[in-house]
């Protein structure tokens, strides 16, 4: 059952800036198709301007699981935009299930520092599962460093598939037959995928080591018709993705059995979060058990799987033949600040026979068993749900215009000027047009960079030498959710190159 909280909108970020006293970045690169080589780190920082660089990370994350191919304590950043020009893409990283010696993680840091790849295709089918697993997307697995892949955590007597599931049951606050039928297919998922052991996460986006996908863009189109994820960003998320854009299309067509799609992550994990993403696409996921999320398809435990401050576009078409929801297909529990303009949120009008009782639910926000929390959706056509959380019945967040959506994201583009002289940063809402909230902005800088107009979206951003800081912007609406304590921030960076 939901539970909405009065309207609060909060969201902080913060642009980092690594400038190279080289000079500007580069023109977008055009891959060709081939492996190149992984840069040597500088000050554990590898620069990738190519898509045969990007390749190349793909290749090595793949190979193993030590330190050296998890890329564990280093970053990786773009420098310019890479088109990887409809080549078929091998993802970065693949996942089986929980302690499968064939799992690979990436467990850095993927900086994409405001820049997009664009031409992503990605098409994982029977004939290379073996090698890419369950995950289609860019990265197909990614995890915080210390539960990565080359530790495989142990499953304790204690906590068993059917515990796991209990505890969900329990979440949820079901009971009766329902109960009963949440418990059965929880407690098969986590046989197929295995128990994690993780400490829970608080309520807060603090940065990570590593397990990080940042600040970037991505264009493009993921299918998987053999494997059970699908996703544009990140497929198997056991880290965090933050301030990420997609846009393309994700499908799953295989239907052997389950199929999560999301436009930024498959599945999230254990103690895992999505925050200040954006989607506009089309999401589908098929599947005798199939859920379908403009963000996120299913969260692997009920307890933790952060969502927060993401946004789906005016436009997204979401659909799965089970359980749809305008940012989460089902199972999510901590959903929070999101909003969907999704144009349509779909389920099949055949329904399979195991999903005659109805289990098939569509909502604004999730699509089937979930708490949300200060959340908004669109509401004005046929396939735009009535209700927060299927089956629910909470319309508090409900609007019927474009125009009363709050704003649920903030982005920030790359930009670059020559040092002595100036350029304009300007925060991009989302979901585009939502005018129901008036941010206030603050913006602030350090050594060597200077901003001015800093209560307004837009700000001047000037260097007088070449060199390397942060501008830090805080968009508040209120000062703290109504469920913490504490102000809640979100962070976003963009890259900023004063050259000489």
């Amino acid at each position: 059952m939901s539970k909405k909280k009065f309207f609060t909108l909060l969201l902080a970020f913060v642009t980092a800036l690594t400038m190279s006293l080289a000079g500007t970045a580069l023109a977008a690169d055009t891959w060709d198709g081939t492996v190149g080589i992984v840069p040597a780190p500088v000050n554990n920082v590898i620069t990738i301007t190519t898509g045969a660089q990007l390749a190349a990370v793909a290749t090595q994350v793949n190979a193993g699981t030590a330190d050296a191919n998890t890329f564990n304590g280093k970053t990786i950043r773009l420098a310019n935009d890479v088109n990887l020009n409809g080549h078929d893409w091998t993802p970065i990283g693949c996942f089986f299930n929980y302690g499968n010696a064939n799992n690979r993680a990436f467990c850095g840091v993927f900086d994409g520092a405001g820049y997009t790849i664009s031409g992503l295709s990605v098409t994982n089918n029977q004939a290379n599962w073996s090698t890419r697993g369950e995950t289609a997307a860019l990265f197909g697995y990614i995890d915080f460093p210390a539960a990565s892949a080359k530790s495989a955590p142990a499953k304790a007597s204690a906590v068993t598939p059917a515990a796991m599931a209990a505890a969900d049951v329990s979440a949820l606050g079901l009971s009766g037959t329902e109960a009963d039928k949440v418990l059965a297919e929880r407690t098969a998922f986590y046989e197929a995928f295995g128990v994690k052991q993780s400490a829970p996460m608080t309520r807060t986006t603090t940065a990570s080591t590593g397990g990080v996908v940042k600040n970037l863009k991505v264009k493009g189109t993921v299918a998987n018709t053999y494997g059970q994820g699908a996703a544009g960003i990140v497929c198997w998320n056991d880290g965090a993705v933050e301030n990420c854009y997609f846009e393309g299309t994700v499908s799953n067509q295989q239907t052997r059995t389950r199929s999560y799609c999301g436009g930024i992550s498959s599945l999230l994990g254990a103690s895992t979060r999505i925050v200040n993403c954006v989607v506009s696409g089309d999401i589908q996921a098929y599947g005798s058990l199939s859920y379908g999320g403009g963000v996120a398809g299913y969260c692997y435990a009920m307890g933790s799987g952060y969502i927060v401050n993401c946004s789906v576009q005016p436009g997204t078409s979401v659909y799965s033949n089970m359980d749809t929801g305008g940012i989460v297909g089902g199972f999510a529990s901590k959903v929070y600040n999101c909003v969907s303009a999704a144009t349509t949120v779909n389920v099949s009008d055949t329904v399979a026979s195991e999903n005659e009782d109805k289990r098939n639910y569509t909502g604004g926000i999730v699509g089937a068993y979930g708490t949300v929390y200060n959340c908004y959706w669109l509401h004005g056509g046929e396939l735009q749900p009535n209700y927060a959380v299927g089956s629910g019945s909470d319309t508090n967040g409900r609007k019927t215009s474009l125009s009363n959506l709050p704003i649920g994201s903030v982005l920030l583009p790359s930009i670059s000027f020559a040092a002595g002289s100036s350029a304009a940063l300007t925060a991009v809402t989302y979901p585009t047009n939502a005018a129901g909230s008036v941010p206030i902005y603050s913006w602030s800088a350090t050594s060597g960079l200077t901003v001015s107009n800093v209560t307004t979206k837009t700000t001047t951003v000037g260097a007088s030498a070449a060199g390397t800081g942060t501008v830090t912007a805080t968009v508040t609406d209120a000062t703290n959710w109504t469920t913490m304590s504490s102000p809640h921030t979100v962070t976003a960076e963009s890259f900023v190159t004063a050259t000489n």
